[in-house]
């Protein structure tokens, strides 16, 4: 059985054994049973607590012996000192995958739960049983309304497969839910982040990995795994543990080990990975890459409302390795047409004078301008900057979207937003699925920057003297 078919198991269950359920039940509990239940899972469901029999309406068994079948899953919540005993029942069972949600073992300060860590990779070892965890929420796989996690979360069937070391990612972003596919390797003593990305490389439904580490024990082989993965599909990473003050905290909360943090940059960058830096990024990098092409070159064409905010648009550019264009002659002989006879035209270009001086209505400013721009042969990328004063003010530009996405497939189009309005407009502005806005340029022109690095890697490896 390959490492990926292993990690189905966890993924996909068709019936899972939760051991140590509690029969208390409702808000503030964080009862698995019901959140499962909760979550309308479509497998069996095989509660075990040998102080009940049933919970929430669904049968109890006593003991791991006592179950009426071999789970592809076993939960396990209990107390440290009960839970090698229970590894063991699970192996002599035959139930080859094991999450251990409790704490206390290499993420403990004290050496027992470090000598309890051991004992368990020892009882599995040569039985084919895998273990996700100790100290971990899990698996979460929106698409089989399903979670580990005690805590209740929000899912959606997004196509972002998510491995972290942290049971937070799992409640999401504000930005994007991260759960579409989730695992939390915790204290990583048998399941790897190495395993993880096996599984999402063979996964059609993941288009997007997403790695939070603190650490590993094996960056080699990591590094290794991670960079095939990357020439299939975007892997995002965000690599904590920078300083050495988050570094031993690192080491007590899951016990990994952080290494250098500007080798792990070089490292990333060659293996194809597109490191970010704090999560705002993530979520900024992820919702690029599931909704833009990455752009075949650096050059970008900004519009504007306003000069002003068209020149900081520009520094961002700059600042992300995006590079203002020089239109050639026939863009600057359309953009003349729209502006007023004293107007410089150049990139960026600026909307408002053809709208205020020359008369012209502002839709037919905005889309023919960005019609201009995107057929410039330079051009890579777009970003336009627009005001969002009216709650309404994005559903004009729909038709102007839809055209960018029709006529130029292969250059991203993006918005930098500004104005008291800004989530609604964002809202209808994406909702055609081809573009995103961004409520400063610094962010937009990053997300394409991540989009240009990405595209960048992918041609070195069939042009290695494309630099």
């Amino acid at each position: 059985m390959t490492r990926a078919d292993q990690m189905k198991l966890f993924m996909e269950p068709r019936s899972i054994a939760a051991i140590g359920v509690s029969r208390a039940t409702g808000p503030g509990t964080f009862n698995l049973l019901e959140n499962l239940l909760g979550y309308g899972f479509p497998g069996r469901l095989y509660p075990v607590n040998p102080n009940a029999g049933e919970i929430l309406g669904v049968k109890t068994y006593p003991r791991v012996a006592a179950l009426p079948e071999v789970t592809d899953l076993a939960l396990i919540s209990l107390p440290r000192h009960l839970v090698s005993a229970t590894v063991r029942d699970c192996v002599e069972k035959g139930i080859k995958a094991i999450v251990i949600i409790t704490q206390g073992f290499a993420d403990a300060d004290d050496a027992e739960g470090k000598r309890l860590q051991r004992e368990i990779v020892d009882i599995v070892r040569g039985t084919g049983t895998r273990i996700l965890g100790p100290n971990t929420f899990g698996v979460a796989n929106a698409r089989l309304n399903m979670s580990t996690s005690y805590i209740r979360i929000s899912m959606e069937p997004v196509a972002v497969g998510t491995i972290s070391q942290t049971g937070g990612t799992f409640i999401g972003l504000n930005d994007i839910r991260l759960a579409g596919k989730a695992i939390d390797v915790g204290d990583a003593c048998d399941i790897t982040v190495v395993d993880c990305l096996e599984y999402f490389e063979q996964d059609d439904q993941t288009k997007v990995v997403v790695i939070h580490t603190e650490g590993m024990a094996d960056a080699r082989e990591f590094l290794r795994v991670v960079r095939r993965v990357a020439l299939k599909k975007p892997v995002l990473a965000l690599k904590t543990g920078r300083t050495p003050q988050s570094a031993r905290a690192v080491q007590s909360h899951t016990g990994a080990l952080t290494g250098s943090d500007r080798l792990w940059d070089v490292a990333l960058k060659e293996a194809g990975v597109v490191r970010v830096g704090d999560i705002e990024e993530l979520a900024d990098a992820m919702r690029a890459f599931l909704t833009l092409r990455p752009p075949a070159g650096a050059g970008i064409g900004l519009t504007t409302y306003t000069g002003g905010f068209g020149i900081i648009a520009a520094d961002a550019c700059g600042k992300y390795g995006m590079e203002l264009v020089e239109f050639a002659e026939p863009t600057l002989k359309g953009l003349r047409a729209l502006s007023p006879d004293w107007m410089g035209v150049g990139n960026p270009f600026d909307i408002w004078p053809g709208v205020s001086i020359v008369g012209l209505p502002r839709t037919e400013v905005e889309r023919t301008g960005l019609r201009y721009v995107l057929a410039d042969p330079s051009v890579h990328a777009a970003m336009m900057v627009i005001g969002a004063y009216d709650a309404h003010m994005g559903e004009e530009h729909l038709p102007m979207i839809r055209e960018a996405a029709q006529t130029h497939p292969e250059k991203p189009f993006v918005y930098f937003a500004y104005g008291p309005h800004f989530e609604e407009v964002r809202r209808t502005l994406e909702s055609t699925g081809t573009t995103l806005a961004f409520p400063s340029p610094e962010r937009a022109a990053r997300a394409l920057m991540h989009l240009r690095a990405r595209a960048h890697f992918l041609a070195r490896q069939t042009d290695p003297g494309n630099a």
